[in-house]
């Protein structure tokens, strides 16, 4: 089997990002399944520029944000790559525009909302006015391309079927993977170790808030959390950068426990989760909009943390309250603070519930399973065509 991966995205030179990780496991899982893969990304932009853009670069005029999209889908189209494929898969609404008149069957994997994640990064409201329906417009336009649909949770399968009209048939939920060699549990010297390694002390509780500090993310709520605690031992570390920084930074004032360090490349990520004690995913409803699967929270979980994730979204798909990870309420600094405290008190609950969170992980979200699982709709949709022809 030939598939074609494109995306707007390119994972190879941006390591930020759910997205970025899910397309770098399923093509490295579709390869290990023998599945011939060619990859078509957008590479002509300075990585940077992740942080300040959703699947756009944040643009304030019409002028600039048609020319980007044309930029795009130009780059993509002018570089399809001369040779036969089976089926090709888009992962965003402009690369499956880019790939539009390729004759192949195409499946689309939405990983997010476009129109709606993309106009929360247009501040002006006479820009939103007039951006917003052409947002729509595109993401109309790209589904009415693909002969079948992933969604990565629930609530985007009921968003497709619900905005599009799209039939219930031609969509299946297929919820994120993990690298779950990369991010496994560790021994409690190891986790010492690199404690002593990052200048933490061995006895100290560490709260890793792996985010990019943009609104959905509800970062700033975890740093107002810390105010309710009095412990001096606890350190929260925000592995994370973007345009909330400024906001996060002033309300962290003059509490030396919370540590902002960046952004951390993903390929040295894996060592902050080793060395935490927990892992908080304080995402929050922002413009109708709720994360879907949590690479960070499958992140967390692979490692046997308690991840403690607000109660929306896709991670309502997967967490399992007090079993496999631990529920707060969105938006409530109190109710993060007292799960803070309850795991920090209760060493044997952080262990059983590491335990169950890294079973799930290897049961469900290894990143060979999801690919199997992709790679068996690819085997669906090309059956449905020969059926149709014959």
């Amino acid at each position: 089997m030939k598939i074609l991966l494109t995306s707007t995205d390119n994972p190879h030179t941006t390591h930020l990002g759910g997205k970025h990780i899910h397309l770098l496991l399923l093509e490295r899982g579709l390869k290990s399944l023998g599945i011939d893969v060619t990859t078509l990304y957008y590479d002509r932009q300075d990585p940077k520029e992740f942080l300040k853009r959703s699947t756009l670069i944040l643009l304030t005029e019409k002028s600039r944000f048609r020319k980007k999209v044309n930029w795009m889908i130009d780059y993509l189209r002018k570089n399809v790559p001369k040779k036969e494929f089976d089926i090709v898969h888009a992962h965003d609404v402009l690369s499956i525009l880019a790939v539009s008149q390729m004759p192949q069957r195409k499946v689309l994997t939405l990983h997010g909302y476009f129109a709606r994640e993309n106009i929360e990064f247009v501040k002006d409201e006479k820009d939103r006015e007039t951006i917003y329906p052409e947002l729509s417009k595109l993401e109309k336009d790209a589904m009415s391309h693909a002969s079948y649909v992933i969604a990565v949770d629930q609530r985007l399968r009921d968003y497709a079927i619900s905005e599009f009209n799209w039939p219930a048939d031609k969509i299946t939920v297929i919820h994120n993977a993990v690298d779950t060699d990369c991010f496994g549990p560790v021994t409690a010297d190891e986790q010492r170790r690199l404690k002593s390694n990052f200048g933490i002390g061995t006895g100290q509780f560490v709260i890793l808030v792996p985010r990019r500090l943009v609104e959905k993310n509800g970062v700033v709520y975890a740093v107002r959390a810390m105010k309710h605690l009095k412990n001096n031992d606890i350190r929260m570390i925000i592995a994370g950068d973007g345009p909330e920084r400024n906001t996060i930074a002033k309300e962290a004032e003059g509490d030396s426990r919370i540590n902002l360090a960046g952004t951390i490349p993903h390929d040295k990520i894996d060592s902050y989760y080793k060395m935490a004690d927990t892992i908080l995913i304080p995402s929050i409803t922002s413009h109708g909009i709720q994360e879907a699967t949590s690479v960070s929270m499958l992140e967390g979980m692979s490692a046997g943390k308690v991840v403690m994730c607000s109660e929306i979204g896709g991670m309502r798909e997967i967490i399992q309250d007090m079993k496999n990870g631990m529920f707060v309420q969105e938006k409530q600094p109190q109710s993060i603070a007292e799960a803070i405290e309850t795991v920090l008190e209760d060493q044997s609950l952080r262990i059983s519930i590491g335990k169950e969170a890294r079973e799930y992980v290897l049961q469900n979200h290894s990143f060979v399973a999801h690919a199997r699982k992709v790679a068996e709709l690819y085997r669906e949709v090309l059956g449905e065509q020969e059926n149709a022809q014959a």
